[in-house]
């Protein structure tokens, strides 16, 4: 080569105006610069020509920066030429650990200082000139030897290889020769001021004798390959400050050096120091990491996005509640993730860029609509994530699910409402059903004066009928009130279900299809469950008035979690009506369970409303799903039980004679006067009592005038007396095995759920059939 020849640099760069830019300012005189537009073309080069320096740019298509990079070190002639990675990109730590790795002998970021760059590039340009220098005098003192200039050749090398030594001197990294046997040969100025040694107790020294014990055992095979093979070898390990010093990692650079028939002869080192880098790095990792832990562990939803709006990152919960896992996520528009409907703020937010949003606490209600579609209640808020300098860096966006809440508020509200009527139910309930009692009652004595068949009997029977339908409307009122239960016994579901559904659809232009596919035992009211179903029934017959189909099915489900419907976790039979009628509405659903709503010209408001109060009582609950024009599914759930149905007892029947003495008491004259002439009839011994001082005393008389009362039928609320509840407990403390049956206007007190807890045989609500009554005189009065 000709020492006058100019000086080659490469530059590749796939952008045009940038390797103008770096050739104007890299002009020299003594150098030419080389333009590369992409790493394919850079390669075909570096086979043209030798290089003092590439500076080689990191971002670019096809062959990048690394994968150039990579391909220049693995071809022998090229792989010591030193490269300068030039990037405005990838600045992260990571990247600049790369470009070491691969041998970059420094790492520039766009844009930089121009002085600084043509320093750094002099220094390889003087080094490649001094190394051509070098061998140009070696060739001189081959020539020399053949002219016996031996001497002359001899101080060309000793002062080659003494500005070498102080080039090498010059460069911020540790350079050494060790020979063959790992023993240092040669160290610059760096080296020797690192280890803390002078030139001649640093001859002794090997190499691994500086390396921590754990980073040469782990990289033991890695160093012993390289020896054998003779090949380069790139690591990080920990080497030694000083004889008693601390430890600082490096990356160690190690190539042979061969002798003229290849063998190697000395191994050169460079030793880039990294330690800084890599704490750094691993307090961004840790830091990152911690952050990561507690993002995915709290129970809010966190996505936060880059200046662009695009996702960067989301939590374990945003997952759940958006649908889209945080690689699915990741570069996405936030508006294509994070789909809300309803709130103007959020969704305007949520179209915005990161720059745009302006921020917000998590109090703005909005719905979340999952990418299965799922709607999801939730409380978010938006705010812009600032840097140190308060530039804006992206957005965060916080959000909570609350459908849960949401939930039981409505039920809250729901059943808010169905108290108001309750309230106005229970105060009409005791005087009405007592006027009714007495109705019924007259009714059953002048049944008994004629016979069936006869038109007055027949007249009698649509009166009494009358009278059960008023029954049954005080009865749906009553399901409202507050502080009332059910009188629960235990059931099967499925034979209830079955019997009230096809009596209800009976004579109808709807064909009913029941499928019981559990036998479940629950404890309820069983007339209370009847009525549930033939409300559901009734109210699918109306949605279809040309006729259709309906289908009732039972199952058993478990639930193994609570929910927004506040259900415990446990086994539930599953009640399901499915019409194919007219649908209902999104709007309509939120309200069709409110008392007095209703959609039809003749309905009441009262069936699904009553409907829904009887099963929470039951601690179940009832729902709805439909579709405009689709028909409507109501789900109801009530809690199984492991009780077993109570053994089948004869019938009382048609038994028209009864004997024993019965105590009435009732503080309505007109309700003794018919209870007394009915049991008078059926052969009954009858005493009256208006409340339960009386009651006592009359007790307390019989016993001891030797006829004492068989059973005791109690008014339990006697207005400005003594009611049922306070004269069982004094009767019980006179007489232990006294017989009361209770007996109420108002059946939601809790004394007619519970009635055996307060000392009662018995419970029957008013008003009450002849027959009810009679048979439950004659339940308590068996042996």
């Amino acid at each position: 080569m000709d020492g006058d020849e100019k000086i080659k640099i490469l530059v590749v760069d796939d952008r045009p105006e940038n390797l103008t830019a770096l050739s104007e300012t890299l002009d020299d005189p003594d150098c030419e610069v080389i333009t590369a537009l992409s790493g394919e073309q850079a390669l075909k080069e570096v086979l043209r020509a030798e290089f003092a320096v590439i500076l080689l740019d990191v971002q670019m298509p096809g062959l990048d920066g690394f994968e150039t990079a990579s391909l220049i070190r693995k071809r022998r002639k090229s792989r010591s030429i030193p490269i300068i990675f030039v990037t405005a990109i990838n600045k992260e730590d990571q990247y600049v650990y790369k470009g070491y790795t691969l041998g970059a002998v420094d790492y520039l970021f766009k844009p930089f200082d121009i002085d600084i760059l043509r320093s750094k590039v002099a220094v390889f340009v003087e080094l490649f000139r001094k190394n051509r220098q070098i061998k140009a005098q070696a060739r001189l003192i081959q020539e020399s030897e053949r002219r016996e200039r031996a001497r002359q050749v001899a101080e060309v090398q000793r002062r080659g290889e003494r500005r070498y030594q102080n080039l090498a001197d010059l460069v911020p990294q540790l350079v050494w020769i060790v020979t063959r046997d790992l023993r240092f040969e040669y160290v610059n100025q760096r080296t020797l001021s690192y280890f803390q040694l002078d030139g001649e107790r640093i001859a002794g020294l090997i190499l691994e004798e500086v390396v921590h014990h754990e980073d040469l055992d782990g990289k033991k095979g890695a160093w012993r390959e390289a020896l054998l093979a003779g090949a380069e070898l790139s690591v990080e390990v920990r080497l030694r400050r000083g004889r008693d010093g601390g430890f600082r990692w490096h990356l160690v650079h190690i190539q042979p050096e061969h002798d003229a028939r290849g063998r190697v002869r000395a191994w050169l080192g460079v030793a880039t120091d990294i330690d800084d880098q890599r704490r750094v790095a691993e307090a961004l990792a840790a830091e990152k990491e911690r952050l990561s832990v507690t993002l995915r562990s709290i129970g809010d939803g966190v996505i936060t996005t880059d200046t662009a709006g695009r996702v960067v990152l989301l939590n374990r919960a945003a997952e759940q509640l958006t649908g889209w896992t945080q690689e699915e996520a990741a570069g996405r528009p936030l508006a294509e993730v994070f789909v809300v409907r309803e709130v103007p703020y959020v969704r305007e937010a949520v179209n915005m860029d990161g720059a745009a949003a302006t921020g917000g606490g998590p109090d703005h209600q909005a719905v979340l609509i999952g990418r299965d579609r799922r709607e999801w209640a939730v409380a978010t808020g938006i705010a812009p994530i600032r840097d140190a300098n308060g530039q804006v860096q992206g957005t965060a966006v916080v959000f909570r699910d609350v459908t849960d809440a949401q939930r039981l508020e409505e039920e809250r509200q729901k059943a808010s409402k169905l108290e108001s009527v309750g309230l106005l139910a229970g105060a009409i309930a005791h005087d009405f059903n007592n006027i009714l009692t007495a109705i019924m009652g007259n009714i059953s004595l002048a049944k008994l004066y004629t016979s069936a068949g006869e038109q007055v009997f027949d007249r009698l029977e649509e009166a009494e009928r009358a009278a059960l339908w008023a029954k049954d409307l005080t009865q749906q009122l009553l399901t409202f009130s507050k502080g009332g239960a059910p009188v629960k016994r235990p059931i099967e579901i499925g034979s209830v279900v079955r019997d009230s559904a096809e009596f209800a659809s009976r004579g109808s232009n709807i064909l009913c299809e029941v499928s019981v596919n559990a036998h479940i035992i629950v404890e309820a009211d069983e007339g209370q469950i009847r009525q549930v179903v033939h409300n559901l029934v009734l109210n699918a017959q109306q949605a279809m008035p040309e006729g259709g189909r309906v289908w009732v099915s039972i199952d058993e489900v478990r639930r193994v979690a609570c929910d927004g419907y506040g259900l415990a976790p446990g086994r539930y039979a599953e009640v399901v009506c499915r019409d194919e009628g007219v649908g209902i509405t999104k709007e309509n659903q939120a309200r069709i369970f409110d008392p007095y709503f209703t959609t039809k010209l003749k309905g009441s408001g009262l069936g699904l409303a009553t409907s829904y109060s009887i099963v929470r009582k039951h601690n179940g609950i009832i729902t709805v799903e439909s579709e405009p024009g689709q028909g409507a599914a109501f789900r109801i759930l009530l809690p199984a039980s492991d009780m077993r149905l109570p053994s089948l007892v004869d019938p009382v029947g048609r038994v028209r004679r009864g004997h024993g003495r019965i105590l009435i008491m009732d503080d309505e004259s007109f309700i003794r006067d018919v209870l007394g002439r009915l049991f008078t009839h059926f052969g009954y011994e009858v005493g009256y009592a208006k409340d339960g001082a009386e009651a006592l005393a009359a007790y307390k008389h019989a016993i001891e005038e030797g006829r004492p009362y068989h059973v005791v039928i109690m008014d339990l609320v006697i207005p400005g007396g003594m009611g049922g509840r306070e004269a069982v407990r004094k009767l019980l403390e006179f007489d232990p095995k006294a017989r009361a049956i209770v007996s109420s206007g108002y059946s939601n007190d809790p004394i007619m759920a519970n009635y055996r807890h307060y000392g009662f045989c018995e419970a029957v609500s008013k008003p009450y059939r002849n027959e009810e009554l009679r048979t439950i005189v004659q339940k308590v009065l068996a042996p």
